[in-house]
This record gives structure tokens, C-alpha cells and sequence, in this order.
């Protein structure tokens, strides 16, 4: 079988209360700690010393040593920050014997994932990669992208997550819900939250329904 030219298989993972280690204490593991706590990971820090921003960080815990291998213990995933070759090989080398996702920044050889470059509106996630053939790229599609990913985008989503259980909850089976789901997509639902006309909004989701749905926590 022919292998993808970007062979990466994509995927979101669910990090909460999950133990993910980052090995490093600058500027670049800073980045990494953050987006990890955001997802709601337990973040573990291993480096000989940090930056104040990583020091002062609320709910991390911060190991000031050298990295060793039992730093991976529990490890659901690590993440190697650092300047120093040597450290960076044994995470991946140690990683890999565990069994544990490991990304290396910057060194794709060394990386069992790769962090995409990400669009974010609220609860819509959109993740760009070139397999790690160019960083630049990525980050240039994320700014096309991302300007064409309105606010309008994330209202619509916060919509359909508040009716998704009103149309599971009513007969017609999987296809059934599917279609509802199909002609709000095709409708001008969107075009009615883009110029805030929230009457035509819970009109449009009435017709689809059959019931009214009050928006106003959310438009």
C-alpha cells in the first residue's frame, strides 16, 4: 500500500487530567505549557532551571534537575524543549521504550506526533500540516484560513451543540437526525447570525425543529 505523503494520521486527544511531561525551562516550553493546561492537562516540568513565566505558573509542577528517564513515569505524553542534542535524543529514546506520544520541537525525526498549527473560534479547532516539511507554510495557511473563519462560525457552532440533544431525542433514527443537522448547515442560518438577526435565527431552527429554542445567552 502506497504510504501518504503526509503520513501523520490526524487526530485531537483528549489530555484532560492526563500526565504530560515537558523537559525544558525557556521561552519554547513556556508555549508548550501553556497550550497543555489549556487542554487540561496535569503539566510536570523537568529542567535544571525555568524562565519567571514558567516559575510563577499556577497548578504545574516544576522538577529543577536534569532530565533522567523515571522523569517519564505515568507519562501519558513529553514534550523535549531544549537546546541540548543529547537530552533531546534520550526523551525520544526513552519515550519510545514506554510507549509514550513524544514530540521533540522542531526535530521531526525525533517526534512520534507533531503539533499542527491551529485555528481556534471558541469551540472550533482547525489543524494545519505539512508533515513537518514547513512550519512557514502552515502558519501562513492559518492566517488565510483563519480570515475566513468569521465569528459567525463559532455562534453557529455553540447553536448546533445546544439543539444537537433536542434532535437526538426525537424518532426518525440516525439518517433522521443527519438531515435536520444537513438543512441548517444549507440554510441561511449562518447568514442570519453573521448580521445578528436573532428573530430569523430561532424562525429558521422552528422550521427545522418544529419547536423554539431561546438563543439569548447565546446570541
Amino acid at each position: 500500500m502506497e504510504t501518504a505523503q503526509n503520513p501523520y494520521y490526524p487526530a485531537f486527544l483528549d489530555l484532560r487530567e492526563k500526565l504530560c511531561v515537558v523537559v525544558g525551562g525557556g521561552p519554547v516550553a513556556n508555549r508548550k505549557i501553556e497550550s497543555l493546561t489549556l487542554a487540561g492537562a496535569r503539566v510536570q516540568v523537568v529542567a535544571p532551571e525555568v524562565i519567571d513565566e514558567i516559575a510563577c505558573m499556577d497548578h504545574v509542577e516544576i522538577r529543577l534537575k536534569e532530565y533522567s528517564k523515571d522523569d517519564l513515569k505515568q507519562a501519558y505524553l513529553v514534550i523535549a524543549a531544549t537546546d541540548d542534542m543529547e537530552t533531546n535524543r534520550a526523551v525520544y529514546r526513552d519515550a519510545h521504550s514506554r510507549r509514550i506520544f513524544c514530540n521533540v520541537v522542531d526535530i521531526p525525526e525525533l517526534c512520534s506526533f507533531i503539533v499542527p498549527s491551529l485555528i481556534e473560534k471558541g469551540p472550533i479547532k482547525i489543524a494545519i500540516s505539512t508533515g513537518g516539511l514547513s512550519p512557514a507554510l502552515s502558519k501562513n495557511l492559518r492566517k488565510k484560513i483563519g480570515f475566513l473563519i468569521g465569528d459567525e462560525y463559532e455562534t453557529l457552532a455553540k447553536i448546533l451543540g445546544k439543539i444537537r440533544p433536542l434532535v437526538l431525542a426525537q424518532e426518525g433514527g440516525q439518517e433522521a437526525h443527519k438531515r435536520i443537522f444537513d438543512v441548517l448547515i444549507d440554510s441561511h442560518l449562518l447568514e442570519a447570525i453573521a448580521k445578528g438577526n436573532r428573530l430569523l435565527v430561532e424562525d429558521i431552527l422552528y422550521q427545522a425543529l418544529g419547536i423554539h429554542i431561546d438563543l439569548e445567552e447565546i446570541l
